[in-house]
């Protein structure tokens, strides 16, 4: 089957910001299209998405924010080599690097490569009667990923309502996806109501849905969490344990760690100490971010003192790039993954760094971005690509349920086993 065209254009995110849809029409006429996320929080290590900052369009358009130049690389520059081309996922993203040979894709921009990338695989998985889970894993049974779910937000996702960017919980105790799904609605809507008996406006959503509710402390936060499972009737540590995704380059300033909220300041040292503390006193299995994108040395510390079992998660500091894992994996840096498609900007080389680090023991979660869309081909990957965790943000948005919808949409449809990488 035969690429007939390719389409980019400009959409919005869940945020109101532009991002960039691709569609790829194929020979049998059908069409298919994704859009691509973006990040509120980056790490300067990222693949760079492009936009009009600058450009002639940024006086008029979205305040420079608009996406025409990469849309524009879509339709001028990368379209015209693939029409009337066979749709494979591998040979388009190899032509995409021939068009943009550069690490970032800074040239046609990350998110006009991902936008066609990710068309490409739901119009290749099209091709072959298949599911995009079942494109990537074509026999046996899907694995559904443990969910790692937004209650709490502060950070650049909630205008620093606390110092950490998000509190989160892992359903450790479930039992299937859609168990697991229902405990985390539970606590979500449970910790709501506790913030406003405590009287917080608990209204304010932040980016990815969790509850914006202002803590001085990172230890009052994790109670108040704590406080809502135990609220629910389910055991704490148990049933349903804590992550944390510090964001903590956002606070790295100077060589130090500044909280601002909880008035404390912390050398590289100071920190791992104050971030071990936390892991022992609370039920906490996953901690992201913990040290700054660059502060490898203070991440080579925790890891030695850290409880084996502890998931040290990298995102800024790996930012799904295949050299930055090796170092880790060389180092001892971390011992988990994030991943995140529009970090890397293609799909079959995101794909190549998740089963890097799958070879080398680490533990991977696939992730969607702070500004997302109604897209759910992200329920997909994780599920067809076995990556164990997902991470959506909360359950509040459609641009998030459309995601968890998809996984128990595939746990009903599918042979599936629910992956728990915490037993």
């Amino acid at each position: 089957m035969k690429i007939s065209k390719v389409l980019g254009y400009q959409v919005l995110d869940s945020r109101g910001r532009p991002t960039v849809a691709a569609s790829i029409s194929l020979t049998d006429g059908t069409t298919h299209t994704a859009r691509v996320p973006s990040g509120a929080s980056t790490g300067v290590h990222e693949a760079k998405e492009l936009r009009d900052i600058g450009g002639e369009y940024s006086e008029v358009f979205y305040a420079g924010l608009s996406v025409w130049q990469a849309v524009e690389n879509i339709n001028r520059v990368i379209a015209p080599c693939l029409v009337e081309e066979l749709i494979d996922l591998a040979a388009v993203d190899n032509l995409l690097v021939d068009l943009d040979p550069s690490a970032d894709h800074a040239k046609l921009g990350a998110n006009a490569t991902l936008a066609v990338s990710l068309a490409a695989s739901i119009a290749a998985a099209h091709s072959q009667n298949r599911s995009l889970a079942r494109y990537f894993q074509p026999e046996s049974e899907l694995n559904i990923p443990m969910p790692m779910v937004n209650i709490l937000s502060g950070g650049a996702h909630a205008n620093e309502a606390m110092d950490i960017q998000d509190l989160l919980i892992v359903p450790i105790g479930a039992t299937s996806f859609t168990q697991a799904l229902s405990w985390i609605v539970a606590i979500r809507e449970t910790a709501a109501e506790l913030g406003r008996m405590s009287g917080f406006v608990t209204n304010l959503i932040a980016d990815e849905g969790g509850l914006a509710i202002p803590f001085d402390s990172v230890e009052k936060a994790c109670q108040f969490v704590i406080n809502a499972i135990e609220a629910c009737g389910l055991k704490a540590g148990d049933q349903v344990s804590l992550a944390l995704d510090v964001a903590s380059t956002q606070f790295f300033q100077n060589g130090v760690y500044n909280l601002r909220n909880a008035k404390k300041i912390f050398s590289s040292e100071q920190f791992v100490t104050y971030i071990n503390d936390l892991v022992s006193n609370y039920p906490i299995v996953s901690i992201e971010d913990p040290f700054a994108e660059d502060d490898w040395i203070t991440w080579q510390k925790f890891v030695q003192i850290a409880p084996k079992k502890l998931q040290v998660l990298g995102d800024d500091l790996l930012t799904t790039n295949l050299t930055r894992l090796n170092r880790a994996i060389d180092e001892k840096s971390a011992n988990s993954i994030l991943i995140k498609a529009n970090q890397n900007g293609l799909v079959t080389s995101t794909l190549n760094v998740l089963k890097q680090a799958k070879a080398n023991n680490f533990k991977t979660v696939v992730s969607a971005r702070s500004r997302e869309n109604e897209d759910s081909w992200l329920a997909d990957l994780a599920t067809g690509w076995a990556a164990g965790q997902i991470k959506v943000g909360s359950t509040h948005g459609s641009e998030r349920n459309s995601k968890w919808n998809r996984l128990l949409e595939l746990e009903v449809i599918e042979e599936t086993k629910f992956l728990n990488p915490y037993i």
